[in-house]
C-alpha cells in the first residue's frame, strides 16, 4: 500500500492560515485541485498528471516567491508537523509530476522564484532560482545577445534547478547537468540558509566555478535548493549535427561501444541519444509509415517487429539511430567528421551518416537562434515542447508515459542483453518499446519510455515492477525513478547489509529530525517515519 499521512483538518488549516499571512491567500492551495503551472491538457491540479489513481495526491500546496519565505514556511512546517514535498516547476513528467511519495503531503511549489541572478558570458555560467525554466534562460541569453548555448532537455518547460537536482540531462557539451552544476544555496530543514563550495565565503567570485558538497542535495530530502550555478557551453565557430544509422538490432553493441570510446577521447563532446526503429517510425511524420503502424497504435497492442523490419528496409533506415553533434573551430570540423566516420566504418558494416553542417567563420560564433533555428534534438540549446505529443500516440487524448531508466556500462554488450529482456517484457505486456538511450563516456542511461492510455495503468505498473525485478537480478539500478517506486529502488541497495540506506537515514535524522522535507524522497526517511 502507498504511504499516507493523516493530518487533522485543524492542523492543516492552522498551517495554511499562517502561510497565507506570509505569502498571501492566492499563493496557498488548500487542496490539490488548483494552483500548479498549467499542464499539457490545460490542467492546474497537483499530483501525477499521468495517473488516475489517488495514491500520490498532496493535501494542498504553498507557493513562496523569495528565499526568506521558504525559510519561514519550513519553520512553520516544523511547528505544525506538516510534511512538505518540494518541486521547482512540477514538470517531472514520467516520474510522478508534482505527486509526493506520501499521500497528504503539502507541495512546496517554487515556480514563483524566477530570478536569473547572473549570466556570465566570459566564464560560461548562470546562477538561477528554481522557477527559471530552460525557455527562460535561453530567452534571456538571446535577449542579451550572448554567445552561449545553454543545455536543454527534450522538453524545455521544466526547471533548470529541478532537472539538475534529479540528475536530468540535456544535449550540448554541458548536457550532463549534475556534472555541469556548481555552487548551491540551500535552506536546511530547520530554516537555516547555507551556500556550498566557494559560496560559503561572502562575495566569493568562484561560487559558480569551484564545487563543494553540492552532491549531498541531489535526489535527496536534506534541504531545499533555492539557487544553483550551472555551466553553459560557449557558442562554437563550426557545428554539425550527425545522425548515424546502423542496420541490425545487434549493431547496438558496436554502436554504443564506438560512441562511448569517441566520447572518452573527446572527439564527441555532447551526449549521443539513440532511438530504435519503433521510435524512428513513430516520429518520422511520413504518412506512408504512420498509416502502416497506425492500426496497432491503440490500447492493449504493440506494433509487430516484423512490420517494423519491413518499414526499415523500405525506408532504408537503420534499426538504431544515434543523434549527436560536433563542435569546434572552423579548422577542426572536417577532421572531427573524418575521425567519426572512420571509427564507425571500421566497427559497423552498412553504417549510414546524415549531416547538417554550419561551417562558420574563423573567430565568429554561430547563433543558434538565427542560423540553426530548430532541431529534432536540441544540440544547440534551442528549447522545445514538441515531444509532449507522444503521450497521445496510442489513439487517446490524455495518455501518459513512464520511464524505466537503468544505468548500464557503456560497452554495448551489457546494454544489449538488458534491452532484449526488457523488450520482451514490454511486448508481453502489450506495450511498445520506445528506446531513449543516452550514452556517456563511462555509462549509458537506458530508458524504456512506455506510452500508455489511462485504462492501461494497472498493467503498466505490473510491467514496471517486472522491469525493476529484472534489473535487480542483473545488478543494475535506475538513475531516477517514479515516486511510487522510490522505496523499492532503495531496497535494492544491499551492499554491506544496506549500509548506504542506514547512512543516509542517519543524515536525515540529524538534519531533519521531524522529517518535514519530502518524506520518502529516494527512499530516505527519518527513523520511525517509513510508512
Amino acid at each position: 500500500m502507498p504511504p499516507t499521512i493523516s493530518l487533522t483538518p485543524a492542523t492543516l488549516k492552522a498551517f495554511f492560515d499562517e502561510v497565507a499571512l506570509l505569502i498571501g491567500e492566492d499563493n496557498v492551495s488548500r487542496d490539490h485541485s488548483s494552483g500548479a503551472l498549467t499542464g499539457a491538457l490545460g490542467q492546474t491540479t497537483y499530483g501525477d498528471a499521468f495517473s488516475k489513481a489517488d495514491t500520490n495526491l498532496p493535501a494542498g500546496a504553498v507557493r513562496p516567491e523569495t528565499v526568506q519565505e521558504v525559510q519561514e514556511i519550513v519553520k512553520l512546517a516544523n511547528k505544525h508537523q506538516v510534511y512538505l514535498w518540494t518541486v521547482s516547476r512540477g514538470k517531472n513528467l514520467g516520474y510522478g509530476g508534482t505527486g509526493p511519495v506520501v499521500k497528504g503531503t503539502v507541495v512546496l511549489d517554487l515556480h514563483r522564484m524566477t530570478q536569473i541572478i547572473e549570466i556570465n558570458e566570459e566564464y560560461g555560467y548562470a546562477i538561477v532560482e528554481p522557477g527559471v525554466s530552460f525557455f527562460d534562460l535561453y530567452e534571456e541569453i538571446q535577449r542579451r545577445g550572448l554567445k552561449l548555448w545553454p543545455s536543454v532537455p527534450a522538453i524545455g518547460w521544466g526547471s533548470v534547478v529541478g532537472n539538475t537536482l534529479d540528475r536530468g540531462f540535456g544535449y550540448t557539451p554541458n548536457g550532463e547537468h549534475s556534472q555541469s552544476q556548481c555552487g548551491m544555496e540551500v535552506v536546511l530543514p530547520d530554516g537555516t540558509l547555507i551556500r556550498t563550495g566557494s559560496g560559503a565565503m561572502s562575495d566569493n567570485a568562484t561560487w559558480a566555478l569551484y564545487k563543494g558538497l553540492d552532491g549531498l542535495f541531489y535526489q535527496s530530502n536534506l534541504g531545499i535548493v533555492t539557487k544553483i550555478g550551472i555551466h553553459i557551453t560557449p557558442a562554437p565557430e563550426a557545428y554539425a549535427t550527425v545522425e548515424v544509422d546502423v542496420p541490425l538490432e545487434s549493431d547496438l553493441i558496436p554502436l554504443v561501444g564506438t560512441l562511448s570510446d569517441l566520447m572518452r577521447r573527446s572527439i564527441i563532446l555532447n551526449s549521443p541519444s539513440i532511438a530504435n526503429i519503433f521510435r524512428i517510425a513513430l516520429t518520422s511524420e511520413k504518412p506512408e509509415v504512420l498509416s502502416q503502424i497506425g492500426p496497432y497504435m491503440k490500447a492493449d497492442s504493440y506494433v509487430p517487429y516484423d512490420l517494423l523490419e519491413r518499414i526499415r528496409v523500405e525506408e532504408r533506415w537503420g534499426f538504431w539511430r544515434a543523434y549527436f553533434s560536433l563542435y569546434g573551430s572552423v579548422e577542426m570540423l572536417s577532421a572531427l567528421k573524418a575521425t567519426v566516420e572512420r571509427a564507425f566504418r571500421q566497427a559497423v558494416p552498412g553504417v549510414q551518416f546524415k549531416y547538417r553542417e554550419w561551417a562558420g567563420l574563423p573567430g565568429a560564433a554561430i547563433s543558434a537562434a538565427e542560423d540553426i533555428k530548430t532541431e529534432v534534438v536540441p544540440h544547440s540549446g534551442i528549447p522545445t515542447v514538441e515531444p509532449l505529443g507522444i503521450v497521445d500516440s496510442r489513439g487517446e487524448r490524455g495518455g501518459g508515459h513512464i520511464c524505466f531508466s537503468p544505468v548500464i556500462p557503456p560497452s554495448g554488450r551489457e546494454l544489449y542483453d538488458w534491452y532484449l529482456a526488457a523488450k520482451k517484457r514490454t511486448a508481453d505486456a502489450k506495450f511498445d518499446f520506445f528506446a531513449d538511450f543516452h550514452v556517456y563516456p563511462r555509462y549509458v542511461i537506458a530508458i524504456d519510455l512506455v506510452i500508455y492510455t489511462m485504462g492501461e495503468e494497472q498493467r503498466l505498473h505490473e510491467l514496471y515492477k517486472q522491469l525493476l525485478h529484472d534489473a535487480g537480478e542483473q545488478r543494475f539500478m535506475e538513475y531516477r525513478t517514479h515516486v511510487g517506486y522510490m522505496d523499492t529502488v532503495a531496497s535494492k541497495l544491499d551492499f554491506n547489509d544496506f549500509a548506504f540506506g542506514k547512512f543516509v537515514q542517519t543524515l536525515k535524522d540529524t538534519f531533519d529530525p521531524n522529517g518535514v522535507l519530502s518524506p520518502g524522497k529516494s527512499g530516505i526517511w527519518v527513523t520511525g517515519q517509513n510508512m
